[in-house]
């Protein structure tokens, strides 16, 4: 048991003790009302004279990583000062969080009165106010899961041998928002047909049963690390990640023969948010991409012989390896957005290999139809296109809501490299911190029955809401399945557990895998797969 779980003192009376159950639950209790209070002063000061949503949003998320690095600070060189200071910043990032989503949900009532009014229509006409609730796209189910990890992460840490597992949880609420920053948040009409009373309980449910999820996904790490599982092998596992995220990255043109080295931006028009099949080619960012694969195959390669071989040298150079791939991982993050955010002229880095694609594709706006553009020469295609790239060279734009899945999966890939080099740094010294592995087991246990009975609760919730709007309860839908896999996932964790007995690593990789699946539903449908869920 960690030296943090300190034995109640004989002579502590009922009162003592039920004073101390309550302040624990204090920091809780100040978010929600912290986040009540933001929502209170947008309805009072109106949108021009207060904070926005996206604003508070990014707010929560630097609350996040602050407030993980004063844990993870901690779990090195425990000091209580660090402790309070990381409770204190996490409280205060959901506050944030929930006051992004509650003024998001004003800002949307105010937009409809505007539409409304436009139309020459009265406010006394308007819907019911839970129309409003919004949980409408990605950005806003983003929002919500956010909120249900960090929320969930200040009920686990209110004790203090469970503390340490905000210094994984926070961190990874955070790269939620950031996805949700990638994204935008731009209001969304939803069709008619799912204009329910059922979709803000239904994605309600979702939101905080995934947020549960990953935070029993955090503690399923932490148990690992404890257990002593070797960190060369969380290291080799987790640069097999970071090497097939960037192979898929820029459409797989990153190792591609055509395309080596290069990374490839989606081309927007004006102010429009629909891009076209033109890409533009980002100077330096695919050659540091590139250069931190290689470092991580060298640290894969050192990783491995170790495992087998053993010897302090095999280590240090998996170590160096990959701190290296981390350093030029942050050098691509840092001009991927810098490239995107101030690339004035595209033009010039557009591949001329794309134009005859282009050409065919603005015939076919043109209404043509494929038989009439397989007899027009390719060079006429070519032609076509590039007369038409000089012509809106000013009105070429890149955005960061091109691709947010990729983008987050970069920086998912950082924070994960970031992650081992700080565990392997002292790996001996995290073990000591954390509390025991039957504390951490126990935990994992909890979160995961209640992400279980979440992820039921999300299934029932849906079936309902899907006979209200098309008819039929279940219709294997990409996400209706995709949420069906993840609660069996954690139907086979709880029942691998009570019937067989499976606890500890078997348990911790369970969880791991089940909270796999609910990123997938969570972010695969919308980006991957389609469906009657890709409006989200």
């Amino acid at each position: 048991m960690s030296s943090r779980v300190m034995p109640i003192p004989a002579g502590a009376d009922a009162g003592s003790i039920m004073v101390g159950r309550v302040s624990g639950y204090m920091p809780i209790i100040l978010a929600m009302l912290g986040g009540v209070v933001l929502f209170l002063l947008r309805v009072w000061l109106g949108g021009d004279r207060s904070i926005g949503d996206e604003a508070l949003m990014v707010l929560a998320l630097a609350a996040y990583l602050v407030a993980g690095a004063f844990f993870l600070t901690d779990l090195y060189a425990p000091f209580r000062l660090a402790e309070r200071l990381g409770l204190q910043v996490a409280a205060a990032g959901v506050a944030l969080n929930l006051g992004s989503w509650l003024v998001r949900w004003v800002a949307a009532y105010d937009r409809e009165i505007a539409i409304f009014r436009e139309q020459g229509l009265t406010t006394a006409e308007m819907p019911w106010l839970f129309r409003y609730i919004p949980f409408a796209n990605l950005y806003d189910l983003s929002l919500a899961f956010a909120f249900g990890a960090g929320v969930t992460t200040l009920i686990v840490i209110r004790r203090p041998e469970y503390r340490m597992v905000a210094a994984v949880a926070l961190p990874l609420a955070a790269i939620i928002l950031l996805l949700a920053r990638f994204i935008g948040g731009e209001f969304v009409d939803l069709p008619p047909v799912l204009d329910s009373y059922w979709r803000p309980i239904h994605v309600g449910v979702a939101a905080i049963s995934y947020g549960v999820a990953l935070v029993c996904f955090a503690v399923a790490v932490l148990y690992l690390i404890k257990d002593g599982v070797r960190t060369e092998k969380m290291a080799f596992w987790n640069g097999l990640f970071m090497i097939g995220v960037y192979a898929t990255v820029s459409r797989f043109g990153l190792f591609s023969f055509e395309t080596f080295g290069t990374y490839a931006a989606s081309i927007f028009v004006g102010t429009s948010n629909a891009s076209i099949p033109l890409r533009a080619d980002l100077p330096f960012v695919g050659s540091l991409m590139v250069a931190a694969a290689v470092f991580m195959i060298g640290g894969l390669g050192a990783w491995a012989a170790f495992v087998f071989k053993g010897g302090l040298r095999l280590q240090r150079a998996g170590l160096i390896m990959t701190a290296g791939s981390l350093v030029l991982q942050v050098g691509a993050i840092v001009m991927l957005i810098y490239q995107i955010s101030n690339l004035a002229n595209i033009a010039p880095h557009i591949a001329p290999e794309q134009y005859e694609r282009f050409g065919a594709w603005m015939l076919q706006q043109q209404g043509a139809t494929p038989r009439q553009i397989a007899t027009v020469p390719a060079t006429q295609l070519a032609v076509m296109a590039d007369t038409w790239i000089r012509q809106n060279s000013g009105s070429l734009r890149l955005s960061l809501n091109a691709n947010p899945v990729e983008l987050a999966a970069l920086v998912t890939a950082f924070a994960g490299t970031l992650f081992i080099v700080l565990i392997a740094l002292r790996p001996e010294r995290v073990r000591t911190t954390l509390p025991s592995a039957q504390v951490l087991d126990r935990l994992m246990y909890k979160l995961g029955g209640t992400a279980f009975a979440g992820l039921a609760v999300l299934l029932i919730t849906g079936a309902v809401w899907a006979n209200e709007s098309w008819g039929r309860y279940w219709g294997w839908d990409a996400k209706e399945t995709g949420a069906l896999v993840a609660w069996l996932a954690y139907a086979g964790f709880l029942h691998s557990r009570v019937a067989y007995g499976w606890k500890g690593r078997r348990s911790a990789y369970f969880a791991i895998v089940a909270f796999l699946f609910i990123i997938f539903t969570y972010l695969g449908v919308s980006y991957l797969l389609p469906g009657l869920h890709s409006y989200a």
